[in-house]
């Protein structure tokens, strides 16, 4: 047992290497030559956890997840999944990870089921046929036809099926819900949430943050190679911007916020009457300046991962939250 830094709670403590966490990873660095990949990136995934992974392009999320899957080496730090130590070109655990890559390629000569088939074969099976079934039928696919005859969504289909379809204990989905329509996406994210209160860990790498937000409880950003905060949703939310929307009782009056040197304060949208701030901090300033005028009324919307997000994106570099071991600042 060894003091070390806990990547679930973000604190120091003691463990073991004997944890519960289907996945961690534990100082995972990646260099293409100079070009840094990823660096320093630490996280667990428990069982029944849905984490979201974000990023822009670039930003490291792909090369992680193929070290995750042992198709990438890397430059330093360990990968364990399930309790195994993760060695590249091995196929370790496969049988019992289901992986979705953001750029789905498959035969496409061969009709969908024969591939699904063959390709669950080569994993152990695992009564995947009958499950691929019902995965289609819920999916709206059509498994007697060519996979290369399909529409692009289609093709997603037959991603999300053969990541399902053997019932994993792990599921790593980059974009999942690409290029299908709503009401499939729907029944996507419906799979994860039913396969996460069937106990599979899952690391769902996504661009669409009100996607994210709806379906895990927490999620890690990336910056640049480097993870600038990992939490619980809602703490990345509440600590960044805050929101007040002010409309005055005199609907000509516009009150110049910017010249009351309000620290931590700016201007999200102004008209005549009416006053859209954002702050960091305490309220208190801003509400004694507001409160000089007369009110009619005031709200306070709730900031979106989305905004929370960009905020780290607006920062420069080495000034975005984030635990000690993350903070500083490619797929």
């Amino acid at each position: 047992m060894a003091a070390a830094y806990d990547f679930r709670t973000g604190a120091i403590g003691y463990w073991t290497w004997m944890t519960m966490a289907a996945v961690e990873i534990r100082s995972l660095t990646k260099w293409y030559g100079r070009s840094r990949g990823i660096e320093g990136i630490s996280f667990a995934i428990e069982p029944g956890e849905i984490f979201g992974y974000l990023g822009p392009n670039g930003a490291g999320k792909t090369t992680t997840i193929r070290c995750i899957m042992g198709l990438l080496r890397p430059t330093g730090g360990e990968v364990r999944v399930l309790g195994e130590r993760v060695r590249p070109g091995r196929g370790t655990m496969h049988a019992r990870i289901g992986y979705l890559p953001g750029e789905f390629r498959i035969w496409g000569r061969p009709r969908a089921r024969r591939s699904l088939s063959v390709l669950a074969a080569l994993g152990g099976d695992r009564g995947a046929k009958a499950r691929r079934e019902a995965l289609a039928d819920r999916l709206e696919l059509d498994l007697r036809r060519p996979v290369g005859d399909l529409s692009k969504g289609n093709r997603q289909k037959v991603a999300v099926i053969l990541a399902f379809q053997h019932q994993p204990d792990v599921l790593i989905l980059d974009e999942p819900t690409a290029g299908l329509d709503p009401l499939m996406r729907e029944v996507v994210l419906d799979l994860i949430r039913e396969a996460a209160s069937g106990g599979a860990a899952i690391l769902l790498s996504s661009h669409d943050l009100s996607e994210v937000s709806a379906i895990c409880a927490r999620a890690a950003i990336l910056r640049e190679g480097r993870m600038v905060e990992s939490a619980p949703i809602a703490q990345i939310v509440q600590q960044g911007e805050q929101r007040l929307k002010v409309w005055f009782a005199d609907p000509t009056l516009r009150p110049d916020a910017l010249s009351a040197r309000l620290p931590g304060v700016r201007i999200v949208e102004q008209e005549a009457g009416v006053l859209h701030l954002a702050y960091q901090g305490a309220a208190g300033p801003l509400l004694q300046w507001i409160c000089q005028f007369p009110i009619d009324r005031i709200t306070t919307p709730e900031t979106s991962l989305q905004e929370a997000f960009l905020q780290y994106y607006h920062q420069p570099s080495g000034s975005a939250g984030g635990s000690d071991d993350s903070k500083g600042l490619r797929s």
